[in-house]
């Protein structure tokens, strides 16, 4: 009868070597993946919402004009960093009035058609529309151009103050609207008339915290850890011993 050689020792030990090699580099290979992804994971959680700024506040305008071919000539807004009540006053409807001081009141962004005519005249000879139904704060609308600033977008509008916006008509209407930004960058708007000086008188029921300051909330950045630092402290540095060296 004829028997199938069996493999000597020397390959069978090979085998098993070889083996055992492949199995400990698949281990290693599938621990760098797992601890790759663990990784990415932290640096995900770490950087979501860290150091991100806050969105800058919008604002849009609606804009209405009660005589057939009226344009808007003109659009401002100013800026004012406070406020004071100093009158109420309740009307038949049973609505209260108050009338406001602001303080400041700096033109931050300023647009008019961009042509030099103005008025019915404008719309009478062109088909280009120079009555917008909205405006939105620091978007030139087409066929107007920007006066304030002189270059570059306006600054952003600022959590806690106040703006009034004026839109100036061909028909001599002119509407106010005085805006307060709240610290979750919202907007509590009211509509205005002016009085002597930066007062308004605002219509109606005003909010109870209008003038007063919002709470801002916190911005946390990377470089804020210091609360997180063990080896942060109030101690001085080591003076040494004292010795004079006299």
């Amino acid at each position: 009868m004829l028997m199938q050689n069996e493999p000597s020792a020397s390959a069978r030990w090979r085998r098993w070597t070889s083996a055992l090699v492949a199995l400990v580099v698949l281990a290693v290979i599938v621990a760098g993946c797992a601890s790759s992804s663990d990784n990415d994971d932290s640096d995900d959680a770490v950087d979501a919402g860290v150091g991100e700024p806050l969105a800058a506040p919008t604002a849009t305008v609606e804009i209405t004009y009660h005589k057939s071919g009226d344009t808007l000539v003109r659009a401002t807004v100013s800026k004012f960093f406070g406020a004071e009540i100093i009158a109420n006053a309740m009307g038949r409807d049973g609505r209260v009035a108050s009338v406001v001081r602001f303080d400041g009141g700096v033109p931050i962004w300023e647009i008019k058609p961009a042509r030099g005519i103005a008025g019915t005249a404008l719309s009478a000879f062109s088909k280009v529309n120079y009555a917008p139904k909205t405006l939105d704060y620091g978007k030139v609308p087409d066929h107007y151009e920007q006066m304030i600033p002189d270059e570059g977008p306006p600054e952003p509008l600022d959590r806690g103050s106040f703006y009034i916006f004026a839109i100036e008509r061909a028909s001599g209407s002119t509407s106010y609207e005085a805006v307060k930004v709240l610290a979750d960058g919202s907007l509590e708007a009211y509509a205005a008339q002016p009085r002597a000086g930066s007062s308004y008188v605002m219509c109606c029921n005003l909010a109870s915290d209008f003038t007063e300051p919002v709470v801002l909330p916190e911005v946390i950045s990377p470089d804020d850890n210091s609360s997180s630092n063990p080896d942060s402290s109030d101690a001085p540095p080591d003076q040494g011993s004292g010795d004079s060296g006299d």
